[in-house]
């Protein structure tokens, strides 16, 4: 396994893991026990994973070395919409949000971008120059949080600049 978030699906508390073997496994926290069969469709190690509902659907949104971000339906077990593409290296974190009444999807990757996702529009609506990102959060203000080899840096959201997509002042801009 190499991540792992947890979230409320179908009235039971579950556990949404990714690992080396390319899949997404969803498991039931209660019993133990996978739910479904393995969501399959990246091409390398997938290395983060976050959850989120969007439009009444309990989703998990993964990525990977394969430079992916997919997007996956927990009540049907497939994936919504294409793959989302863009970064050009492995993507190493992902968490989600909801800002100014968009759901977001935020990743980090090896290619020193921070890239904020549009769910609605499975579109990359911020790419956010950061050299070496390695983990994120972002605050339901937008502000961002960055992780990386033995540091963490917050990125506030720009007030100047407030509305959607966030902005965020980066000290390397």
């Amino acid at each position: 396994m190499t991540a792992v978030a947890c979230t409320v699906f179908d009235g039971r508390t579950v556990a949404v893991t990714t690992g080396w073997d390319k899949t997404v496994r969803v498991w039931d926290l209660a019993t133990g026990r996978p739910i479904g069969e393995p969501l399959t469709g990246h091409t390398n190690l997938v290395t983060a994973v976050a959850c989120t509902v969007f439009d009444g659907r309990t989703l998990a949104v993964t990525g990977s070395r394969d430079q992916t971000v997919r997007v996956w339906d927990l009540a049907t077990g497939r994936p919504v919409g294409q793959p989302l593409t863009g970064h050009t290296k492995s993507v190493t974190a992902v968490t989600c949000t909801e800002l100014d009444g968009h759901t977001l999807a935020v990743t980090t990757s090896h290619d020193n971008t921070v890239r904020v996702w549009d769910l609605a529009t499975q579109k990359a609506a911020a790419t956010i120059p950061i050299d070496s990102p390695r983990g994120v959060a972002i605050t339901g203000e937008g502000d961002l949080i960055v992780s990386f080899h033995s540091d963490v840096a917050l990125y506030r959201r720009r007030p100047d600049k407030a509305g959607y997509p966030p902005h965020v002042d980066n000290p390397g801009e």
